[in-house]
């Protein structure tokens, strides 16, 4: 979402439309899940991807008449099985697609997604409502509200739809308006997964940036202050503290995430004792097992249950026999998505 709002911001400021793309329902083997978005510039070139293939294919068509008419539409496009085949979707497939006209030179419209890309890039909640009809109408009408409930943009919304919209858990909803004959889709601008690198090595390093790509928020602790520092990790917050016995008292809670990653097994031990007394939704441990079983009997040995061991993920990362600093950090984003996925 960042990066579609940003080229957005960008677009506006240098005088171009675009055609914002969103799937809101799919059903068999479509591509992607609703809320995916892709831009379409004038020139029918893409930023982003709703999944390639027919669908679209189809919703890169369908711009040219919301260019043309700048008027947003809902579009549902079926796959047969000849469309399936070409696209590699064996079973076939179809999806709802709102096509929205974003002009440039309407600056509330634009504000309103400034506001969002704020949000965004502060690692705030928000929401991002759009009102559409169906069948085309009138240009939509968009607002921003944050977690304060201040609202920003055209579009009118009663208290009572507000306190209801920043209930729900969902990311992506629908909601009918039948005064005014349209449809309110609703955003949520999620805050990012707060991961926890302890170490900051050359697998922390990947990690850190691949972590960043998929969007996890990163905090790396090193002792060492020529490893935690901004030129290695320039997308993270850094800290670096007097040794891994002396940790600050950190923002851990049932959503974060914790990657421990030393430069050796008695801070690796340090590091997990610790974390072992947080709430942390994932815990994971580098090195081999003889080294992890050696640090879990020093811990049984103190006190510490079974239980509490067993939430530990190690050797951490999916098992795809990686062996450089990368594909040992591949392997860890991959499990930390799989987890992030039973998030609630």
């Amino acid at each position: 979402m960042r990066e579609i709002l940003q080229a957005i911001v960008d677009a506006h400021a240098g005088r171009e439309d675009l055609v914002m793309a969103t799937i809101i329902d799919n059903v068999g083997s479509s591509p992607r899940s609703a809320g995916t978005k892709m831009l379409i510039k004038p020139d029918l070139s893409i930023i982003g991807t709703i999944g390639g293939g027919k669908l679209e294919a189809n919703a890169i068509l369908a711009a040219k008449e919301v260019f043309q008419s700048k008027k947003s539409n809902l579009f549902h496009f079926i796959l047969n099985g000849e469309d399936a085949a070409k696209s590699d979707m064996i079973c076939g497939g179809s999806g709802d697609v709102l096509l929205v006209f974003l002009p440039w030179d309407d600056p509330e419209t634009t504000l309103v997604f400034e506001k969002a890309l704020d949000a965004a890039v502060g690692n705030q909640e928000g929401w991002l409502i759009t009102q559409f009809r169906e069948n085309g109408g009138d240009t939509n009408k968009f607002c921003f509200v944050d977690k304060e409930g201040e609202k920003t943009g055209n579009l009118i919304i009663n208290g009572e739809f507000l306190s209801d919209m920043r209930g729900t858990p969902d990311q992506i909803a629908i909601h009918s308006d039948l005064l005014l004959n349209s449809e309110i889709l609703v955003e949520k601008i999620k805050e990012r997964t707060k991961l926890y690198i302890f170490g900051g090595g050359h697998v922390a390093k990947e990690t850190a940036r691949l972590a960043d790509e998929v969007s996890f928020e990163t905090i790396v602790l090193d002792d060492r202050a020529e490893f935690a520092n901004k030129e290695r990790f320039p997308n993270s917050k850094i800290m670096v503290v007097p040794d891994y016995k002396s940790l600050p008292d950190l923002p851990i809670d049932h959503q974060s995430f914790v990657v421990i990653l030393t430069r050796g097994h008695l801070g690796d031990y340090d590091v997990l004792k610790e974390m072992l007394k947080t709430d942390a939704f994932y815990i994971g441990m580098i090195g081999s097992i003889h080294k992890r079983n050696l640090i879990y009997e020093r811990l049984l040995n103190e006190g510490v249950s079974q239980k509490e061991i067993d939430r530990v993920h190690s050797p951490i990362g999916l098992p795809i026999n990686g062996e450089t600093p990368t594909e040992i950090a591949i392997s860890i984003i991959a499990e930390l998505i799989l987890e992030r996925s039973k998030l609630k």
